[in-house]
């Protein structure tokens, strides 16, 4: 019960720091991004590129072996960026400029925040293998590819890496985390 607490917790402060980021955003892109003043919803891609690469980050220090405690994984993944970053606003945002006329913006919108979350999440996890490369003096292993090894990724080895999300979720027993589709057990 005191992991979902803290997912609790962390889902709080994720979904009000979106929400006090959203205006000051869309503020900002007023006056730079011609497409804000016909309701671009800038505010929504720029939070989910940010919790994307964030994610990205966390991930990536713990597949690198920082660290970071399999509860403020929780709080920080899944409750803090699940919060912040949320699909049904993402398809809300692309709704919004379909019905306002705007069809090729809107697939634009919905492909591009998808490949560019893909490529943020992926900076994030790249930055993350640098920084553990600086501070171990290890040389860091390459992310093993979901297109698998005709396309030059090594497998882990399975003595040194660090847990995957799935099995910290199963180590903590209370609440699988992200990338596992089955929720709460």
């Amino acid at each position: 019960m005191r992991r979902v607490a803290l997912i609790f917790a962390g889902g709080f402060c994720g979904t009000l720091a979106r929400y006090a980021l959203s205006a000051p955003l869309l503020a900002l892109a007023g006056p730079l991004l011609p497409a804000a003043r016909l309701g671009f919803p800038y505010d929504v891609l720029l939070i989910n590129l940010t919790g994307a690469l964030a994610l990205g980050l966390l991930y990536g220090l713990v597949e690198h072996g920082a660290n970071v405690a399999p509860d403020v994984r929780l709080t920080l993944g899944t409750g803090f960026l699940g919060a912040y970053t949320t699909f049904s606003s993402l398809a809300y945002g692309g709704d919004r400029l379909a019905a306002s006329g705007q069809p090729v913006a809107a697939a634009l919108y919905l492909a591009g925040s998808i490949a560019l979350g893909v490529l943020c999440a992926n900076a994030g996890y790249a930055a993350a293998a640098r920084l553990a490369a600086r501070t171990s003096r290890v040389r860091p292993r390459r992310r093993p590819s979901s297109l698998g090894a005709s396309h030059g990724a090594l497998a882990p080895d399975r003595r040194t890496r660090a847990a995957s999300p799935v099995e910290v979720a199963q180590e903590t027993d209370d609440v699988r985390t992200i990338g596992d589709p089955s929720g709460v057990r």
